[in-house]
């Protein structure tokens, strides 16, 4: 397993879909590769092979690839780790904002 990017904690609404049908949930931390959201109703299909989340905040919509790396379910809800496939480079911008670093970003191609 690669290294694990700093997480921050937020609390962001989002949408995600399974292939099949689109959620609501509540992403909880990001980092530049990766997301936390919870409140995924558990007939979310873990087990899909496409994964598309929309994040809406300060003004900006960020639509992402996310394959699912781990999930747990409490109750009539799921968490699941997300990681973002080709993060795009605003993404990337955006949480370097709220870490508040001033680094030089470069894509990356997969």
């Amino acid at each position: 397993m690669g290294l694990r990017h700093k997480r921050t904690e937020i609390t962001m609404l989002a949408n995600i879909s399974d292939g099949k049908r689109v959620f609501e949930g509540m992403v909880v931390n990001v980092s530049r590769e990766g997301l936390q959201m919870k409140d995924i109703p558990e007939k979310f299909d873990f087990y899909s092979t496409k994964y598309t989340a929309v994040i809406s905040e300060r003004g900006k919509n960020f639509k992402f690839h996310l394959t699912p790396r781990w999930s747990k379910t409490t109750g009539w809800h799921k968490v699941v780790g997300f990681k973002i496939i080709s993060p795009p480079l605003e993404w990337i911008r955006f949480i370097n904002d709220l870490e508040g670093e001033e680094v030089a970003v470069t894509p990356s191609y997969h």
